[in-house]
């Protein structure tokens, strides 16, 4: 039995992240209302907009790429990275600055997952992020999502003290999924439990 308030499911996805939770304080426990957490989300440079789902995409942009304070999100000021809709926007214009499928390399066995390698094969003049870090960043935006939405301020409602759960496919070998907590660990979530897809 759950102490928590909440218990939370994470779909850490290859093309989406998806963030569903059940309030354990609810009226009716025997048919509890599932809810999507709506993530707030950079979708043009400047404008923050709540979706149902985080693209998996990360974008590094050039110093001067986008206009001074239009990388904010409603908990960071300008990030040197942008995660979600506009990543995946910018980054079909500009491919060489983009990673995405960061699930995917962390389960490649024939790459150092640890390593700063992605985007593969992006430019010299990109500072790179390995798998296990650009994972990390998605739970990182997951986790400052919830807690600006839902925790506003109270730490006992903050994702990080919640029961969550954690899918990773039924692929995964036991390193991708310790490197999938590893990843959660990163992003300030040491507690969770990983559910194999598609149960």
């Amino acid at each position: 039995m759950t102490t928590s308030r909440y218990i939370v499911g994470v779909d850490l996805g290859t093309t989406n992240c998806v963030v569903a939770y059940v309030d354990t304080q609810a009226a009716d426990l025997e048919q509890p209302e599932i809810k999507l957490l709506r993530i707030p989300q950079l979708v043009t440079p400047g404008n923050v907009e709540e979706r149902d789902t985080l693209p998996s995409f990360l974008y590094l942009p050039t110093g001067n790429e986008f206009p001074a304070g239009s990388l904010t999100l409603p908990w960071a000021d300008d990030l040197p990275f942008v995660v979600g809709s506009l990543a995946r926007t910018r980054g079909a214009e500009v491919p060489g600055r983009l990673i995405s499928s960061a699930k995917s390399w962390l389960c490649h066995v024939g790459v150092d997952r640890t390593a700063p390698i992605l985007p593969w094969g992006g430019g010299d003049d990109l500072k790179k992020m390995s798998p296990l870090e650009v994972s990390s960043q998605y739970l990182v935006h997951i986790r400052n999502a919830w807690n600006h939405l839902i925790a506003q301020g109270e730490p006992e409602l903050s994702l990080e003290n919640q029961d969550i759960l954690l899918t990773v496919p039924a692929s995964f070998d036991a390193a991708a999924r310790e490197l999938t907590v590893q990843a959660a660990e990163r992003a300030g979530l040491p507690t969770l439990r990983l559910l194999e897809e598609p149960q």
